[in-house]
């Protein structure tokens, strides 16, 4: 495997989501790859803080308060403080995994108390499971906004692997299709789009970003995608690319392959 291909897995790797010939696979090129390693431990130093259980039950004064002290923390979690994590989550690692030790120690206490009420603990280890996917999605927006380029393209890749991934996502996406400094995390962002094309948000900014863009490269990339989810809200854009002088005849053929099927 490539390095893209391993940074794009890495996730499911920290999970456990791999079959075991792809995890050894990803495990030997680690071995050898200090770039990936350097992702894999970005990642790492987060997730730890999750996934792996306490060895230690808390004690008897914590089984006596759980239901109060679980409250307090879930209060704590939907504080707007930490909901706009993102926002410092590029200036300092220790705010994510004081994060992470919190929903930890939650962890902890709903095993504690999962004999008295097994219906409850399930409902309650389900939010759990969505903290968890939040807060990986807040780990992908902060890496979204790093200064390397190639750190900014991982995230993009990353934010392609969620199932159905938040506006706050989405929007991150939606920024860098629009306004990164570099045209392959630019590229990467419009087709990471493509997937959650069932969102009008994101069919609404492909179109706005074929209307606006300049790059060659990036029009084309737009146009096929506008072509392959049916948008046909985006005819005029492209029409308006054929009577443009300035268009290169390239961008100008594609339009001409793509434009029938949406008319």
């Amino acid at each position: 495997m490539k390095c893209s291909q391993i940074e794009e897995r890495l996730i499911d790797y920290l999970d456990n989501n791999l079959d075991q010939e792809e995890h050894r696979i990803i495990a030997a090129h680690l071995a050898t790859c200090s770039s990936c390693q350097e992702s894999l431990q970005e990642l790492q130093l987060v997730f730890d803080g999750i996934n792996n259980d306490p060895v230690e039950l808390p004690d008897g004064s914590i089984q006596l308060n759980f239901e109060e002290m679980l409250q307090k923390e879930k209060e704590t979690l939907n504080n707007p403080k930490i909901v706009s994590l993102h926002k410092n989550l590029k200036h300092s690692w220790k705010t994510v995994l004081q994060i992470a030790a919190t929903v930890a120690l939650i962890v902890s206490a709903y095993f504690y108390g999962k004999q008295e009420n097994n219906e409850s603990f399930s409902e309650e280890m389900a939010v759990l499971e969505e903290e968890k996917v939040q807060l990986k999605q807040e780990v992908t927006i902060s890496l979204i906004e790093n200064k390397s380029a190639s750190k900014r393209l991982k995230a993009v890749n990353y934010a392609e692997e969620f199932e159905k991934p938040g506006n706050e996502i989405l929007k991150a996406l939606i920024n860098k299709m629009f306004y990164d400094d570099h045209i392959n995390v630019r590229l990467a962002a419009a087709e990471a789009l493509t997937k959650f094309s069932d969102s009008e948000m994101v069919r609404k900014a492909l179109i706005d970003a074929l209307e606006t863009e300049q790059d060659p490269g990036m029009q084309i990339e737009l146009i096929q995608i506008l072509v392959s989810i049916q948008e046909k809200r985006a005819v005029p854009s492209m029409e308006k690319l054929l009577r443009n002088e300035e268009t290169p005849s390239y961008v100008k053929d594609q339009v001409t392959i793509g434009l029938p099927s949406l008319i």
